[in-house]
């Protein structure tokens, strides 16, 4: 292996409503991921929310089954409002990040790359089908080398507002199938940690599959995680939780809104302006 170059495409349209497949990669000659080929061995995700913005980390390790250098297509659907702000493969102990450059100039490089038989990288942003770019934009890599009976890590992060409406915020990571068939993490770990400036209440993890070991649980913090084994991915990462007027000494969220507490405003997928949180 002589280089590998990581390279960006754009995408075109903003996601609308949550769609599954989370962290899925599929050999290049399968339709659907295939264990026996490509096997999720480790995920970690890694959760920071703080007064309404949301920032995700996602560490996932992937294993080359085969005897021969394997490439693959990863595809993460990303949840309404979501930008992508790193990606990065790992080629052993060095770290690849990515190259934003447009579609076109992309697919150059990455075919001149192949003509010199030089293992591409190529990473991009794009969506499904035409009906399917309505419902969630898909942040899918095109990933290679992946060596014989050898491994590769993968990680990005991204960036996401939570809104607040009549006091709630809905917070998830897609991880469940929609379009290909569940996969099964050998070992997952989920950080989760929530602050907000304003009383929180009720907060809730509704998922069977990743039920979280609560370390902290107050009116202004909440920290949890969660660590299993050959865990089947059927289920997203949800929370839910609210803000507690009462406990800040406010009878209603109205009085949050003259009070400024809510000042930074955003679009909903359906068009409807929201609020959340933060000075």
């Amino acid at each position: 292996m002589n280089k590998t170059l990581g390279i960006f495409l754009l995408m075109l349209a903003a996601p609308s409503i949550l769609l599954g497949d989370g962290g899925v990669l599929i050999p290049r000659d399968k339709a659907q991921p295939d264990p026996a080929v490509l096997s999720l061995e480790e995920m970690e995700i890694t959760i920071r929310i703080e007064n309404g913005d949301a920032r995700v980390w996602v560490k996932q390790i992937f294993a080359n089954h085969t005897g021969r250098i394997e490439e693959g297509n990863y595809v993460f659907a990303l949840p309404t409002g979501a930008t992508v702000s790193d990606f990065a493969v790992w080629d052993g102990p060095t770290r690849i990040p990515a190259v934003i450059l447009e579609r076109k100039r992309a697919e150059e490089i990455y075919n001149q790359l192949k003509r010199q038989s030089i293992d591409p990288g190529l990473l991009q942003m794009s969506e499904r089908g035409a009906e399917e770019a309505k419902r969630s934009a898909v942040f899918s890599a095109r990933i290679v080398p992946i060596a014989p009976y050898g491994t590769k890590r993968l990680e990005f992060e991204y960036h996401q507002p939570i809104p607040v409406e009549n006091l709630k915020s809905y917070f998830a990571i897609p991880l469940r199938p929609d379009a290909y068939q569940a996969q099964v993490a050998r070992h997952l770990w989920i950080n989760f940690e929530l602050r907000s400036a304003h009383a929180l209440a009720n907060f809730q993890v509704p998922a069977k599959v990743f039920p979280l070991t609560l370390d902290e649980n107050n009116a202004h913090v909440v920290r949890g995680r969660y660590e299993g084994q050959n865990v089947n991915l059927t289920e997203d990462f949800v929370a839910t939780y609210e803000m507690d007027p009462l406990a800040d000494g406010n009878g209603s969220g109205a009085e949050y809104e003259r009070a400024g507490v809510f000042r930074r405003r955003g679009i909903a997928g359906n068009g409807t302006e929201v609020v959340h949180g933060g000075r």
